[in-house]
């Protein structure tokens, strides 16, 4: 029958598509042992790749011929025509090439290489068009590869009788192109597969869940070569496509309930048409639906493979693959729950840190609240302290007050000043502690603050007979006045505070080299290795019964290490319980 002539080739493919370099070279091998084996000058291999295309891999005997097809591609329905109008014997096809139509001779020349040979116009006599080809099938006779012998070394056509011995002894040929085909298409998937592990294991725990499943997608359907993927995740709301691994609803929970069996039992399930393997309650009871869905898809297999980690089951992954790809096996079962295992701990990863974040928002949303009802409060108690400190001392000072009211006032003034000064130090916190109030640095000699605090703690340090020394000089930082004047005024306070009658608190600032340091030591009731764990912590008291005995409102400290955090410094602490205490903050010259 005649066939149309195409006005203008199809469009050429992309080319070298297939296979690495080793894999190529086995091939170039092999097409060289066949042609000298069949007595032919030119051997080429030509792959069928997964996208219906014909790509030349390899190509022994004509440097001319490897040069102009090696890495071309050609669409199959190009050699199709060709095919169908030739003799076979065997697995191989003789097409001469005065039975070539229009359409066929077009579709070959578009895409071949055609030898340079003299036209003899002698019917048993090899002609540059003639064509030699065997078809490589695999086992469940699908079409892999094309072998083409070019140009006997005699120069004549093969007689039939020599086609058909050719045919039996080229054999064992077909049997390793296959081979390296099948060797080398399960070598890329292993890699495939290994580099979707990799995505799996890289994905940050910080990636959202579906982010996650995004980056692993395309991945995992390159490696176990599926024409759709779904992912489902139990707890997650599904991904509602309409290829053939989109189950719907009732499929979908018939899915996940086999899931659950297969992980426990670390197998998956395949679904081909008529058939469940793997489940024999799917197949049992949903076979028909199952089979139903592939048809409806064009689907020949559809694989369910149950994610988790350790013993908990977490979802399933759900593969599909055309009619006509290659089946599945049982190397690719064991590489998907691979995969699944590592998909599995990301994915409890993922819950972990969104957990976390949760976790971290909810204290953050507390710790918000508590520094705005600290402030909130420690305002509130201002203004009426303000009042009634103001009130006292008016009554204080009228005329003829007895002796007893006096002794009351007194106490109410003492009362009221410890009240003011843990308003003051909650007022301090809460700034410090508000991420609306940054820090604002300007130049702050230590050196005159330490001097400032020394004076102001003289009267209560010669009261308690104490001697304060003071060595300070050179010692400029970059901060907050009024942080650093508190962070000082406190240090050398509690060290008055804690010292025994007769003994010297020693405060002293200098520079070393790219810092401050200051030091504050001091001869008094030292402090214990359990109370030093927890010194810093806001309204922590010591336990040393000498200590409690002594004012304070357990804040002070806890000031200082807000402070020295504030302006990147560090703070260190030396104390035993009977010899002192020596507080050393160092902070960025």
């Amino acid at each position: 029958m005649a066939e149309q002539l195409s006005p203008e080739p199809a469009p050429r493919p992309r080319e070298d598509g297939w296979g690495g370099d080793e894999a190529r070279a086995a091939l170039r091998l092999i097409a060289d042992d066949a042609r000298r084996r069949a007595g032919f000058e030119v051997c080429a291999v030509e792959v069928l790749r997964a996208d219906d295309v014909l790509e030349i891999v390899a190509v022994a005997g004509s440097d001319d011929g490897e040069e102009a097809l090696l890495r071309q591609a050609s669409p199959l329905t190009a050699m199709k025509p060709a095919l169908a109008l030739g003799a076979e014997y065997g697995a191989w096809t003789f097409i001469a090439h005065e039975w070539l139509t229009p359409a066929a001779a077009r579709g070959l020349t578009d895409y071949s290489w055609v030898p340079d040979l003299p036209d003899t116009h002698d019917p048993t006599r090899w002609h540059a068009l003639d064509m030699l080809v065997a078809r490589v099938v695999d086992d469940r006779g699908h079409l892999r590869a094309l072998v083409y012998l070019d140009v006997p070394l005699d120069g004549d056509r093969p007689s039939p009788a020599r086609l058909r011995a050719l045919a039996e002894e080229m054999q064992l040929v077909l049997r390793a192109v296959l081979s390296s085909l099948e060797r080398e298409e399960l070598s890329q998937q292993l890699r495939l597969v290994a580099t979707a592990r990799e995505v799996v294991r890289a994905t940050s725990s910080r990636a959202g869940l579906p982010d996650l499943l995004r980056r692993t997608h395309g991945h995992l359907l390159a490696g176990f070569r599926a024409d759709d993927l779904v992912i489902e995740v139990f707890g997650t709301p599904s991904d509602h496509g309409t290829g053939p691994a989109h189950l719907g609803p009732d499929l979908g929970a018939a899915a996940a309930a086999a899931a659950l069996r297969a992980w426990a039992d670390q197998t998956v399930v395949v679904v081909e048409p008529g058939r469940v393997w793997g489940d024999d309650a799917l197949d049992r009871t949903r076979r028909p639906d199952l089979t139903a869905h592939l048809a409806r898809h064009g689907a020949g297999e559809l694989v369910l493979v149950p994610i988790g980690a350790g013993p908990d089951p977490l979802g399933l992954m759900l593969l599909a693959r055309d009619l006509g790809r290659a089946r599945w096996t049982e190397n690719d079962g064991w590489a998907a729950l691979d995969v699944a295992h590592d998909l599995g701990r990301a994915i409890l990863q993922n819950r972990a840190h969104e957990r976390e974040q949760e976790l971290m928002a909810e204290l953050q949303r507390l710790d918000r609240y508590r520094a705005e009802l600290v402030a909130t409060v420690s305002h509130e108690l201002k203004n009426p302290l303000g009042v009634i400190m103001g009130h006292v001392e008016m009554i204080e000072s009228l005329p003829d007050l007895p002796a007893a009211a006096r002794t009351s006032i007194t106490a109410m003034t003492r009362g009221a000043d410890r009240l003011s000064t843990v308003v003051d130090d909650l007022l301090m916190l809460s700034r410090m502690g508000n991420p609306d109030t940054p820090l604002e640095r300007v130049r702050v000699d230590l050196a005159a603050l330490v001097e400032e605090a020394a004076d102001d703690e003289s009267p209560a340090a010669s009261a308690a007979g104490l001697t304060i020394r003071v060595a300070a000089y050179d010692a400029e930082v970059a901060g907050d006045p009024e942080e650093l004047r508190r962070l000082v005024a406190n240090l050398v306070s509690n060290a008055v505070k804690y010292s025994v009658a007769g003994g010297t608190v020693t405060a002293a600032a200098e520079r070393r080299g790219d810092e401050v340091v200051l030091t504050v030591t001091d001869q008094g009731l030292g402090i214990s290795e359990e109370d030093q764990r927890r010194l810093f912590t806001e309204f922590f008291r010591s336990t040393n019964p000498d200590a409690l005995r002594r004012p304070g409102t357990g804040l002070g400290l806890a000031i200082v290490a807000r402070i020295v955090a504030r302006h990147e410094g560090r703070i260190d602490l030396d104390s035993a319980l009977g010899r002192g205490t020596k507080v050393t903050v160092t902070l960025p010259a």
